[in-house]
């Protein structure tokens, strides 16, 4: 039993439990009101989304125990406390059940993608999975490859729903809206209903990929000890502590105001802002805080959660938004 909640553990849980939470906002509050607006369905039935979001949790649960598995040496340094791989879980095991979860997920999501007749999507997980173990390998390492290529891996989460049901949208309703546009609006690109919906998906993914890449060099700069050890070139290591609050700073300040232009120009009722200001700028504000005065490693991990706080506010969003504009209760 202690060997199965250690293996849990190693799989960060809550981290995929914010992977299936986005996919599932995703689907149900951001693409299906577009869709039910005007009369339409949803496309991917709910089995094989459940199946889609149950292979993205997957292929993240291997790249999370295979970080662990290549993080031994740092840990023992930055997180004694908290190593599992080698001292709770056997490094064999910990290899064997990265390599199941690979194989089961890359297995469903090439399921899904066959049955819905667009097999070349399951490339996609395929490309996830092969990500996963080379950063953990050697980009990890590696002067800023290592941070994008994680918040990339973050932003495709979102993106990832809109992949796979927008195009079964367009199969299905394509010539509708076609035929729509040509007798109300003359002259107008009618794939613009169906780029809509994956710019409000996109927004999300940006969101994603921005707080993602802050917290990566956050973490860097709350792990350089353990990365000197192994001869990493993060950007504390290379640039210097201080510089490296700057740039956070700087990406968190530009954060902050993407947000608060794009919500004047797209949602801006009353409400968003005030949710938009309490959820998530507020606690950008406070990982800001944090990250400038942070000394020692349990200053920079605070920073981290804070942010952790404005992503999980900037997910719940597309909840309020589904009530705001699309139900009478606002009106």
């Amino acid at each position: 039993m202690a060997t199965l909640l250690n293996l849990i553990r190693l799989t960060r849980p809550l981290n995929l439990a914010i992977i299936a939470l986005t996919m599932w906002l995703m689907m149900y509050y951001v693409l299906r009101p577009f869709v039910e607006v005007n009369g339409y369905e949803l496309q991917l039935p709910a089995d094989k989304f459940f199946l889609l979001i149950l292979a993205t949790v997957l292929i993240a649960a291997a790249g999370n125990v295979i970080n662990d598995y290549f993080d031994q040496r740092t840990d023992r340094i930055n997180r004694p406390r908290d190593i599992i791989v080698g001292v709770q879980v056997k490094r064999r095991v910990a290899m064997a059940v990265h390599q199941i979860f690979n194989l089961f997920g890359l297995a469903i999501a090439f399921y899904i993608s066959w049955s819905v007749g667009i097999w070349k999507l399951s490339i996609i997980h395929f490309f996830a999975a092969g990500s996963l173990w080379f950063y953990s390998v050697q980009f990890k390492r590696e002067l800023i490859i290592g941070n994008v290529m994680v918040a990339l891996l973050a932003a495709l989460v979102p993106i990832l729903v809109g992949i796979y049901e927008i195009p079964l949208l367009i199969r299905e309703y394509g010539a509708e809206v076609a035929q729509y546009f040509k007798i109300t609006r003359p002259g107008e690109d009618p794939s613009v209903y169906f780029k809509y919906m994956f710019y409000f998906i996109f927004g999300y993914a940006t969101f994603a990929f921005a707080l993602n890449l802050i917290r990566e060099i956050q973490k860097d700069m709350a792990d350089v000890k353990g990365d000197m050890r192994i001869g990493a070139r993060t950007i504390p290591l290379v640039y210097g502590i201080k510089n490296s609050k700057r740039i956070t700073g700087v990406l968190i300040v530009a954060t902050i105001v993407g947000l608060i232009v794009l919500q004047q120009l797209v949602v801006s009722d009353i409400y968003s802002l005030v949710y938009l200001l309490l959820a998530v700028v507020l606690p950008l504000a406070i990982s800001l805080w944090f990250n400038h005065f942070a000394v020692r490693r349990p200053d920079f991990v605070k920073a981290g959660n804070a942010l952790k706080v404005a992503m999980l506010g900037g997910l719940i969003y597309s909840i309020l938004h589904y009530y705001v504009y699309y139900t009478p209760a606002f009106d």
